[in-house]
């Protein structure tokens, strides 16, 4: 019998990017939703069954602070997951799951702050770093589902702390240090916690300041295109799982952006700007995930 290879936990990345494009896309079609957050739950639902199958195996994976500090998107996906539940109709299913994937993530911080942190080693810095830390700001951004605004107030400010502190050390080590030729897509990663705190703040704070979303969109959009100017060359390489890393940073960006200039009254000013940010997301997500199905594909064994 032929069965898919075991996915990497570092599809959770891609995952996460294909449902958050698939929440910005509805803004526009249904059918687009549906046609990114489909293929995205069925994935996601792989690799589950695959962690449960093999747990010794995800365990295994998680001692690489590389992989660990990605895999706080698979918790990421949760809290998107569970708001959609939420919407539909079922509350208490979805705040359930919302308060689970929550405690996952914090655990994962943990975990990952007691086993490389402390001992720490400039060998377990990457720019994912941004992912692990300020991740969490994840249940700011969908604190409209689950009712918990004062809690992702609180998770916003921390992940804007966490921000500042951990800026400096993921750019020594990207841009001083180095990074190995396999691990450098992870780069994309840089743009993903301003922009995602600059989507959260605008979801949890009833009266937003518009002093603080300003300085929230110029700085992610300056990090945005710091990153987007390199693309061409950090994607200039052979596949690997670490693709997933230039998904959800751009869908995060071109969310934040949007729903930033829209907030400010700006949004048909700069109505090109948007559409091109989503363009770019839209075709980093379906390039990397038609990559994955052939990486799995190809990783077919007999059994």
């Amino acid at each position: 019998m032929r069965h898919f290879h075991q996915p990497p936990l570092v599809l959770s990345g891609l995952i996460l990017g294909m449902t958050a494009l698939g929440n910005l896309l509805g803004n526009f079609s249904q059918s687009l939703r549906i046609l990114f957050q489909i293929p995205a739950a069925i994935l996601y639902l792989y690799l589950i069954f695959s962690i449960i199958k093999e747990p010794k195996r995800a365990l295994e994976e998680l001692r690489s602070p590389l992989i660990a500090s990605v895999f706080p998107t698979f918790f990421m996906t949760g809290l998107l997951f569970s708001s959609l539940i939420i919407k539909i109709g079922n509350f208490s299913l979805g705040h359930s799951l919302w308060c689970l994937f929550l405690v996952g993530n914090i655990s994962l911080m943990l975990y990952y702050i007691w086993t490389f942190v402390i001992h720490f080693k400039w060998s377990s810095v990457f720019p994912s770093w941004s992912v692990l830390f300020v991740g969490i700001a994840m249940a700011a951004l969908t604190a409209p589902f689950s009712q918990h605004f004062r809690l992702g107030q609180v998770i916003f400010w921390l992940g804007l702390l966490l921000t500042f502190l951990v800026l400096p050390f993921m750019t020594y080590k990207t841009y001083k240090i180095g990074l190995e030729g396999a691990t450098k897509p992870n780069i994309s990663t840089f743009c993903a916690p301003l922009s995602l705190l600059a989507a959260a703040y605008l979801a949890t704070f009833p009266q937003p300041d518009n002093g603080m979303v300003i300085f929230l969109l110029i700085s992610s959009q300056v990090v945005y295109f710091f990153v987007l100017a390199q693309l061409p060359v950090l994607i200039k390489r052979a596949f690997n799982p670490g693709f997933a890393a230039f998904t959800f940073p751009f869908v995060i960006s071109a969310t934040a952006c949007r729903a930033s200039l829209i907030y400010l009254g700006r949004e048909q000013k700069f109505h090109i700007v948007i559409l091109t940010e989503i363009l770019i997301a839209t075709a980093l997500v379906t390039y990397v995930f038609i990559n994955y199905l052939i990486f799995l594909a190809k990783k077919k064994v007999q059994g």
